[in-house]
């Protein structure tokens, strides 16, 4: 009789593998599965849990080898707990705090006299989690806290008891875009047992944004380009030009960082002709959020452009003009004088 059907609840893990050696591996699985949840709390259900990791990976009838590997992510996806698996995104803006919300349903009451927990994030250019903020036996301890974070964190102690265990993080920075928190707890009974545990809980992804400001638009009729600017925005915006025919092509947009705020300032320029009304677009991918400007680039302006020079240029004329004048009656002066005067 296959071992499959000979499977009964009384059989241990060590009857199991002397059987059949290849279901060792499965045992890790059976207990990763037990231990996530998804096996259940009963016998009949750690049961069920064996067949099916059998019937997906040992069977020799049922699948190949590439489709093991494939049914066996699909397998671990779904015996992990979906919350644990997900990044809830939070936009915050630059230099404001912002609220990590965290809520424990247990049916265990908190003690926070036997409580131990962390913040923890994943940032974009670190390589390893960094601690965020740290409360051990109900006490906070901040000595292993990231530099990053010291002083801009809160947790709200006098609501542990009731399972409130999210964190307020303060004057948001470039450096926390893109960054993914999540917490650990673990809480131990009188005879320091576990009582609830829990490795990755909370998992939220925080987008830092700024609004830009409005775009300013200027137009060089000497070489016919318009110039768009906008600074004190985040993070990198997209930038179109367009007028009254459709998209423009721009020359690439010329991004400078602050190097104090951690703000973009952006520019860029674009050829223009006569009678066009050019309108600079900023977009802000995280806020969503558009800012433009229109500007005209009509006869008017180049002709008054054209009307200045020229009369810059007779009023030239006239001075030099005046000023040979000038020097001419001088000479003549000087000449005449003495003779005269004899």
């Amino acid at each position: 009789m296959d071992l499959m059907e000979r499977l009964t609840p009384e059989m241990d893990k060590d009857t199991i593998v002397k059987e059949e050696p290849h279901w060792r591996d499965t045992m890790y699985l059976i207990q990763l599965s037990s231990h996530l949840g998804a096996g259940g709390d009963t016998v009949d259900s750690k049961l069920q849990t064996k067949r099916t990791v059998y019937l997906l990976f040992f069977h020799p009838y049922i699948l190949s080898a590439m489709a093991r590997r494939i049914s066996i992510c699909i397998w671990l996806l779904s015996v992990v707990d979906s919350s644990q698996m997900s990044s809830h995104p939070i936009i915050g803006i630059l230099g404001k705090s912002i609220m990590l919300p965290c809520s424990l349903n247990s049916s265990a009451p908190v003690v926070p006299a036997r409580l131990t927990l962390y913040w923890t994030a994943r940032l974009k250019h670190q390589k390893e989690e960094q601690v965020v903020h740290a409360l051990y036996n109900g006490e906070e301890n901040n000595d292993p806290q990231f530099p990053v974070y010291k002083k801009r964190t809160q947790i709200f102690k006098d609501q542990l008891s009731s399972g409130n265990f999210s964190l307020l993080l303060k004057d948001l920075r470039v450096e926390d875009d893109l960054a993914t928190f999540f917490l650990f707890y673990h809480q131990e009974d009188g005879d320091y047992n576990t009582v609830n545990q829990n490795k990755e809980m909370c998992l939220t992804t925080v987008k830092v944004a700024k609004s830009y400001h409005k775009p300013i638009v200027t137009v060089n009729y000497e070489e016919w380009k318009a110039e768009c600017t906008s600074q004190g925005g985040y993070p990198k915006p997209r930038l179109t030009w367009t007028n009254q025919n459709g998209l423009l092509d721009p020359e690439v947009p010329q991004i400078v960082q602050d190097a104090g705020s951690g703000t973009l300032n952006i520019s860029s320029t674009v050829n223009i002709t006569e009678n066009q009304t050019v309108t600079c677009a900023i977009f802000n991918p995280t806020l969503k959020e558009t800012l433009n400007t229109t500007r005209s680039t009509g006869g008017e302006q180049a002709g008054l452009s054209s009307g200045i020079k020229a009369g810059i240029g007779v009023l030239a004329v006239a001075v030099i003009g005046s000023a040979l004048v000038l020097v001419c009656w001088k000479k003549h002066a000087t000449e005449w004088w003495p003779i005269h005067r004899r």
